[in-house]
């Protein structure tokens, strides 16, 4: 129970992807408007919405890999472990966050980005697994 508190940020993510996926599918295409709108504006890139949808994807479960495996190595997990849970929460976490997203107004959840998410996960996590490799 004392290591409950390595998890915090894991937890904290996933209260912000599940807020992000509240949002209807109008106030998320207008996020990504937005974003994309940017950064023609500041940047002079012309880039699509799916291109910057996808990325969000992947890069927030990127962080929720990285706070997961936090929480596993803070916890005494062995290496082997720390990835194996780690993939398989973020899988599990795309899964439910999809399923979700089907009671949304205007949402759809997708196996497609189940994939994209867990491919996020697995980039921080095997980035992390070549960190410590060569760290040590």
């Amino acid at each position: 129970m004392k290591n409950i508190k390595y998890f915090i940020p894991s937890l904290v993510i996933m209260m912000i992807i599940f807020s992000f996926s509240l949002q209807t599918g109008e106030e998320s295409s207008g996020l990504s408007m937005a974003i994309v709108n940017w950064i023609y504006t500041h940047l002079h890139i012309s880039i699509s919405e799916f291109i910057v949808r996808k990325a969000a994807h992947m890069s927030e479960y990127a962080l929720l890999s990285l706070s997961l495996i936090f929480g596993f190595y803070k916890s005494g997990f062995s290496l082997k472990y720390i990835i194996i849970d780690t993939l398989l929460v973020t899988f599990l976490y795309a899964c439910s966050d999809e399923m979700h997203q089907l009671l949304v107004s205007g949402r759809a959840g997708q196996f497609r980005d189940v994939i994209i998410d867990t491919c996020g996960g697995m980039i921080a996590t095997f980035l992390y697994l070549f960190y410590s490799k060569r760290r040590n």
